[in-house]
């Protein structure tokens, strides 16, 4: 919980100091996309796999803090406005690697980003090649991986 709201007084941060052209920091930035994800995705927080009764209790004691991160993350996205090409292709890997999280409410609140970096590229380039290329190399490479259950397929 005290990282949960670590990432998020950081990401506080960032919007009011590090969003405006003047002050935006390309890295920061960055950084807080990778930690968000590295947190969302940690085996700890993986509640699937947890008995029905540790999973109950986790949830009552904290609440699906998955869920919590992936709107902060869903929203920081959208506050970026026009920076969000300077992300794009480089943060496909890590907003696929939350999706593929098997659980429904964070997938639907974060598979629109996609959507969302393919309006973007095309916006600015008349195409979404870079998008599209790094999504199909890593779903690919997930997928063989033995990611991606039917739900998720069908949200997608």
């Amino acid at each position: 919980r005290e990282f949960l709201r670590a990432i998020n007084q950081f990401g506080t941060t960032l919007t009011e100091m590090f969003l405006s052209n003047s002050n935006f920091e390309l890295q920061l930035w960055n950084n807080y996309f990778h930690l968000a994800v590295a947190f969302l995705t940690q085996d700890s927080l993986q509640l699937e796999n947890f008995s029905p009764a540790k999973r109950n209790s986790i949830l009552a004691k904290y609440g699906d803090m998955r869920a919590t991160i992936g709107a902060s993350i869903r929203d920081m996205w959208y506050s970026l406005g026009q920076r969000k090409i300077e992300f794009i292709p480089g943060m496909v890997g890590p907003i696929l690697e939350m999706t593929l999280v098997p659980e429904l409410e964070l997938r639907k609140s974060t598979i629109p980003i996609f959507f969302d970096m393919m309006l973007c590229e095309h916006r600015l380039t008349a195409s979404f090649s870079r998008f599209e290329d790094e999504i199909l190399r890593r779903l690919d490479s997930e997928v063989e991986g033995g990611r991606g259950d039917e739900q998720y397929m069908q949200l997608f």
